[in-house]
């Protein structure tokens, strides 16, 4: 799991030999480390999002239903097969990213906009069947995946959430 904290600092003095930049700066040099973040952001669901994956080919091997694993369904098959195709996409995205991001191509944070939306949206997708796959069991709190999906939930809010994304993308598609 993921701790998530708020820090405050209340009448908090920076000796000037601390400053990171100049004085005014801050959000501009905040906001150039959200595109190494939405990459990071989306790395993250990914990573849980395969360790899910990978519980669920296991847990699918060894249940059976109707005296077959439950893999030999075809239904079930489908769902391993999208499921994949999500993950190595996502994977793609996030790699064409840091790629752009780290030549400092233009369209860099487009790209790592476009990475973070779809890696966090297919992730969380993801890890929500393969929590099906469990059935009853998925949402226990004895088994991982229930907290994953918890956590892949929030990915599609932190760093600009998939809404502030989907603005970043749609302007640069009339920029001129």
């Amino acid at each position: 799991s993921q701790p998530t904290r708020a820090v405050i600092f209340e009448d908090c003095r920076v000796p000037l030999s601390n400053l990171v930049g100049k004085e005014g700066d801050g959000f501009k040099i905040a906001m150039q480390g959200l595109d190494g973040g939405r990459i990071n952001i989306g790395a993250c669901s990914l990573g849980g999002a395969q360790y899910c994956f990978e519980q669920a080919l296991e847990h699918t091997s060894v249940r059976t239903q109707f005296s077959q694993p439950l893999r030999d369904f075809q239904s079930v098959q489908f769902k391993l097969a999208t499921m994949a195709t999500k993950l190595i996409t996502s994977r793609l995205m996030i790699r064409r990213a840091g790629l752009k991001l780290e030549n400092k191509e233009l369209d860099r944070t487009v790209a790592c906009a476009m990475a973070k939306k779809v890696a966090t949206e297919q992730c969380f997708e993801v890890t929500n069947e393969c929590l099906q796959l469990f059935g009853g069991y998925g949402y226990l709190k004895d088994y991982p995946i229930e907290r994953y999906l918890r956590d892949l939930r929030v990915h599609q809010i932190l760093e600009g959430t998939n809404e502030v994304m989907q603005i970043i993308i749609s302007r640069n598609l009339f920029k001129e």
